[in-house]
Parts: C-alpha cells; sequence; structure tokens
C-alpha cells in the first residue's frame, strides 16, 4: 500500500509541493485542521510547514498550538527547511487584502487596510484579488499572471520555510 501525506490544498500551494517531493500520495485539504483530522481518523502521514497558522473557533492557532495539543498522539518524524515559492505583495489600493494569516507579518502596512480577509491558501487569496473581491494580496508569484498583475507588484519575498513531517502515534509505516 502506498503512503499518504494530508496537507494543506488545493494544488500550488507551498505545502502541497513539499508533500509532492516526498514521492507518495498526497491529500489536500481546505485547512490544517482538515488535513489533521483525515491524517487522525486515516492513520495517514502529516505534513506542517512551522509557518502555518489559521483561525479556529475565532482565535489565531499555529504549529505549535498544534504540536503542543497533539503531543500524545503525533510524532515528529523527520524536519528539513526549504524555500517557499517565491511570493508577491499585489496592491492595487487599501479597500482590502485577501492574506493566508501565516503572511501577515510581510506586509508592514496591514493596518491600513479597510478590509482584511484572511484565507485558508495564498491560492484562494489570489483567486479573491483576481475577482475583484480583494484590492490587494500576498500570493504565490508563479500563480499570478505576468502580464497583468505587473503593475501591481509593491513588494516581492522568498522566504524559507521549516517542514515538519508527523506520522501517528501507534501507526504502522
Amino acid at each position: 500500500m502506498r503512503e499518504t501525506i494530508a496537507t494543506l490544498g488545493p494544488i500550488g500551494t507551498d505545502s502541497h509541493k513539499q508533500a509532492e517531493r516526498l514521492g507518495v500520495d498526497v491529500s489536500l485539504h481546505e485547512t490544517f485542521q482538515a488535513a489533521i483530522e483525515h491524517a487522525k481518523r486515516y492513520a495517514t502521514k502529516l505534513l506542517v510547514p512551522a509557518g502555518f497558522k489559521e483561525t479556529r473557533g475565532g482565535k489565531q492557532f499555529s504549529w505549535v498550538d498544534f504540536h503542543f495539543e497533539n503531543i500524545g498522539s503525533v510524532e515528529l518524524e523527520k524536519v528539513w527547511f526549504e524555500d517557499t515559492m517565491p511570493m508577491v505583495l499585489l496592491h492595487k489600493s487599501y479597500r482590502a487584502i485577501a492574506i493566508h494569516p501565516s503572511t501577515s507579518s510581510l506586509v508592514p502596512d496591514l493596518e491600513k487596510y479597510e478590509h482584511i480577509r484572511y484565507t485558508s491558501s495564498k491560492v484562494e487569496a489570489y483567486q479573491l484579488f483576481k475577482q475583484g473581491e480583494a484590492s490587494a494580496v500576498i500570493t504565490s508569484k508563479c500563480i499570478t499572471n505576468e502580464k497583468s498583475d505587473q503593475a501591481y507588484i509593491k513588494s516581492q519575498f522568498e522566504p524559507s520555510m521549516v517542514w515538519c513531517l508527523y506520522k501517528m502515534k501507534n501507526s504502522s509505516e
């Protein structure tokens, strides 16, 4: 039976890219919480970046929260660092920004935006920008439209990330 790793989707996220590099089946989920629940239910492995953040129950939930909350049920199997895909801040106005919570520190003037819409991925954030539901976004550069988005690039980023591969305790390899 081929090994499966649960992580954040959709296709095109940094998590998806890292999981695929491991040469396994990848189970993509809309949120890390959904990936965590899948991994526990089906005893699959779980790939989580150390920069993971999302909102759960109205509160920020991060990698450290996950790690300590699940200390009895998950085991850290492998850790490595790898650059994320290059990112850009596309900015038309301060009306609304669509942003994944983990990238919010990259926007020094975040408080200037009238509305901040947190998304489950940079892919989703970019879709909102393209649909006109956001006037700014941080997203992976590779999914932007080189021609139509070029004029809106305000900043570019090339951060590295620590990746954590977990296995469920008491699960066979």
